[in-house]
């Protein structure tokens, strides 16, 4: 009996030969899988920024059966004698496009520009203005309050859209994705960009993850070239109408840049139709073509996501 009951306890046990051994085949399966969950998440977050490519999409369509054409993309800052205050640019004229400047949607009067003012000439020949997309602007000591809350009314009902919901849209300011320089350049950063899904930038108020600003550019169907050496406002895609954006630099660290910054070739190489050689010919060259940064957040590189397929 006590022969039998060793040559038992011996069969229970392990020896530590067979343990490293297990250990070492987990450590390989583990191994395995965390690529392939890596590989699942990116997959879905690609399929996430398509899809919200898609919706704006949608938007952008609903845009232009309202109002003829799809939203301007120029930077203001371009314009003739502009101000350094009017700098308005491509990434938040589609916002004001998609979901207004204060989120009750876009009024038909917007002349897509910052302060929001449609203008006319008075009989001085002075500009005045007409409207101001924030409805809050409307409360001034020298108006009646009745007055206010009917211009307030009249403005809402003017409006259209948002042309996307707002809890989708991912509907950021500015400023809080990137601190402003100084106080004098600060109001440029209060205005709205549509962020993308990839979580590259902490929310400065809230601190959740966010993404970064996706880039709006309008083909311009009077021009025909598409030359990375420019004159760029001779292209049909204008490289400048996001400059502000990409010469601002990445959120989490004030040293880099984005490759793009200092090569604006990328842009056009990556929109190229490679089915189009001479003359050369972009993606999407008659209506916009939308830009995300992908998972570096970095506007150039080789992860960027565009709302066409090199397939297309």
């Amino acid at each position: 009996m006590k022969i039998i009951a060793k040559q038992f306890s011996r069969k229970l046990g392990f020896t530590l030969v067979e343990m490293l051994t297990a250990l070492a085949i987990i450590a390989v399966l583990v191994s395995l899988i965390i690529p392939a969950l890596s590989l699942v998440h990116k997959s879905a977050d690609m399929v996430r920024q398509k899809s919200q490519f898609h919706s704006i999409g949608i938007g952008l369509e609903a845009f232009r059966a309202d109002f003829g054409d799809y939203p301007e993309s120029n930077d203001n800052f371009l314009e003739p004698d502009p101000l350094l205050l009017d700098r308005y640019f491509g990434a938040e004229k589609l916002a004001e496009a998609m979901v207004g400047q204060d989120g009750f949607g876009f009024h038909p009067n917007s002349e897509f520009r910052r302060d929001g003012y449609q203008t006319d000439t008075d009989e001085d020949g002075n500009d005045e203005p007409l409207y101001k997309p924030e409805v809050d602007e409307y409360i001034d000591d020298k108006f009646p309050p009745e007055d206010v809350e009917r211009e307030k009314r009249e403005n809402l009902a003017m409006r259209k859209g948002p042309y996307l919901e707002l809890e989708t849209a991912n509907a950021v300011r500015l400023k809080d994705l990137y601190r402003p320089p100084n106080l004098f350049i600060a109001p440029i950063y209060e205005e709205f960009v549509l962020a993308d899904v990839f979580g590259v930038v902490r929310h400065l108020r809230t601190g959740k993850k966010t993404g970064m600003p996706i880039l709006y550019y309008r083909a311009n169907t009077l021009n025909f070239e598409h030359n990375p050496a420019g004159p760029f406002d001779e292209n049909i895609y204008n490289f400048d109408d996001n400059k502000f954006i990409i010469d601002l630099s990445p959120p989490w660290d004030s040293l880099a840049s984005h490759p793009m910054e200092n090569d604006p070739g990328i842009f056009y190489e990556n929109t190229r139709n490679p089915n189009f050689d001479i003359p050369p010919r972009p993606y999407r060259s008659d209506s916009f073509i939308l830009l995300s940064a992908g998972p570096d957040g970095l506007y150039g590189t080789g992860d960027d996501v565009f709302n066409f397929d090199e397939a297309e």
